[in-house]
């Protein structure tokens, strides 16, 4: 009925009725495509794009015209096929970058690979029972609306019509034209988001074939030389979405840390340690390689495999679900460990302090062995809940006030976020304690993937936010038994030295390599440090793409 008022009060503008289909839903296109580029411009600066508006039109007015050069029997179903996939795209990235700051792009398909059913199952759990759930599915019904308005619509393109056709082809025509003259055709691909998915996965796709290479037939540099104690024992923790400055540790207001402060006389903090990344999978697959997002060059070979060339026995124990029946670039990295034990495959609901009973057992069969323990924690993950037991809650503290300026989801979101860290530094206590008494050359190093958008001021949480400083800045702490630094003091005197180096954690692999007394011909002992003549090279945030700009660690509470 609506329809119908709408098309007589069309045919009263003259021939315009005859134009009142394509128009409505050329319009319903546009109109999403223009809010979506509105709302792209400072995420597709991560992105490299340009001209995001321009391209969106372009390249949405040539998916328009097939509507007017199509026979008629197969308006409706291009209209069918064509207006779901343009339309949801534009849905999904205009949610993406409202709650998220996230561009659909390469990084955005690697979280989907790396991400098992389990984790993924949780994730959209807490999503749906929020009111990001409720506009999820008010997205998908008024979706549903429009396709089944696209049904009844009716196209009856003739000469006039074709050659309006033609000409809407030829804007996207003139760009892609223009990219090949510059020898840039894959731009071409880059002008919406449901051509960038195809693009993004090319990239998934290239960046899997050259961890695969290095997996399959590792590079290993040569003449690699091991000086280390021949009994060195190396724990590698490896945290999960904790941000330095909600650490006491390091200054925060809280006491998330009251059991490492008892080691803070044993422990070395570095203050100025950062991620290129707010995802695990980008994060974790430079530091156990030699490739950096900066630089995007081949992973050559892994860490662990470097390693157990040069004699050392390699252990994975995780509190993370592993990471589907397919490989993936995490997979790849550690597809070679001696020996992997997944916490989750055998405990649905699993926490943190449930490895240590594993650990010990791990530490058992090491006995003399040269050894590096990896150990990947759930850490600090979303929901923050669920990662420690309720009796283990420490805040909000007896007598904490709170400030009425702060939401009072906001201060929900701290406190359980702050318990996780506090439970983190009970399991890095338990940790040393052990080690300690293994009276042997040891040492553990701990550090987080990635942070967490919590900082003062914020009126509201938005996860991993790629924009704010705090879902960079890490944790990045070093312990060294005694044995230790008696057999290698040299190494001890120099991560104590470089403490406040600025440093990034796709370059980290040097450092590694130094820890368990690895070098090879040619070694470059300035990205090391461990090393007296360590140089810092610039950093970069947001997959590598921006560069970081340090400011003033705040440590009161948001």
């Amino acid at each position: 009925m609506v329809r119908s008022k709408i098309r007589r009060a069309a045919r009263r503008c003259g021939g315009i009725h005859n134009y009142f289909d394509f128009i409505l839903v050329a319009g319903i296109l546009l109109i999403l495509g223009t809010f979506e580029a509105g709302l792209l411009r400072d995420s597709l600066s991560v992105e490299t794009v340009q001209r995001p508006g321009l391209r969106n039109c372009c390249f949405l007015l040539a998916l328009c015209a097939p509507l007017l050069l199509l026979p008629p029997r197969w308006n409706r179903a291009y209209t069918w096929i064509f207006l779901p996939a343009a339309a949801g795209s534009v849905l999904l990235q205009i949610f993406l970058e409202v709650y998220y700051g996230l561009a659909v792009g390469e990084s955005l398909v690697t979280i989907l690979m790396v991400s098992s059913p389990g984790e993924s199952l949780e994730y959209f759990g807490e999503l749906l029972f929020s009111w990001k759930g409720v506009e999820i599915i008010g997205a998908a019904a008024a979706l549903l609306l429009l396709c089944r308005l696209s049904c009844a619509l009716k196209f009856s393109p003739g000469r006039r019509e074709k050659i309006a056709g033609v000409l809407l082809l030829l804007p996207f025509l003139a760009l892609s034209a223009a990219f090949c003259f510059e020898n840039r055709p894959r731009e071409i691909l880059n002008c919406a988001t449901l051509t960038r998915l195809g693009v993004a996965l090319g990239g998934y796709r290239h960046t899997l074939d050259s961890f695969a290479q290095a997996a399959a037939e590792p590079e290993i540099p040569p003449e690699l030389r091991r000086s280390a104690p021949g009994d060195l024992l190396g724990v590698i923790v490896i945290g999960e979405s904790a941000t330095r400055s909600h650490h006491s540790l390091y200054g925060y207001r809280r006491r998330t840390n009251p059991r490492l402060e008892a080691w803070k006389n044993e422990l070395i903090l570095f203050d100025d340690v950062i991620s290129p990344t707010v995802h695990t999978a980008s994060s974790l697959v430079n530091v156990f390689s030699f490739a950096t997002l900066q630089e995007r060059n081949s992973p050559r070979c892994s860490f662990t495999a470097m390693a157990r060339r040069a004699g050392l026995r390699t252990v994975l124990v995780s509190n993370q679900l592993r990471w589907g029946e397919f490989d993936t670039p995490i997979t790849l990295m550690f597809k070679d460990v001696d020996d992997a034990y997944y916490l989750k495959e055998q405990v649905a609901d699993s926490r943190d302090d449930q490895l240590l009973p594993e650990v010990e057992k791990k530490l058992g069969e090491a006995g003399g062995i040269p050894t590096l323990l990896f150990i990947h924690l759930l850490g600090s993950h979303m929901p923050f809940r669920h990662r420690y037991p309720a009796e283990a809650a420490l805040f909000p503290a007896p007598g904490e006030t709170a400030d009425p300026h702060i939401p009072a989801t906001v201060r929900q979101l701290t406190a359980e976020y702050d318990n996780s860290i506090a439970f983190t530094d009970r399991l890095l206590d338990a940790l040393l304690s052990r080690l300690k008494t293994l009276k042997r050359p040891a040492f553990l190093l701990y550090f987080s993937d990635h942070g967490e958008a919590f900082y003062p001021g914020m009126s509201d949480w938005v996860a991993r936010d790629p924009d704010v400083n705090a879902s960079y800045e890490i944790p990045f702490l070093l312990w060294f038994s005694p044995e230790y630094r008696k057999a290698r003091p040299e190494a001890a005197a120099e991560a104590q030295a470089n403490r406040h180096q600025p440093h990034q954690t796709d370059r980290l692999i040097y450092t590694l390599l130094e820890l368990a007394g690895i070098t090879y011909r040619d070694f470059p002992q300035e990205e090391s440090l461990l090393n007296p003549g360590y140089r810092p090279h610039p950093r970069f945030i947001h997959e590598g793409k921006i560069p970081y700009c340090k400011k003033p660690q705040a440590t009161e509470l948001p």
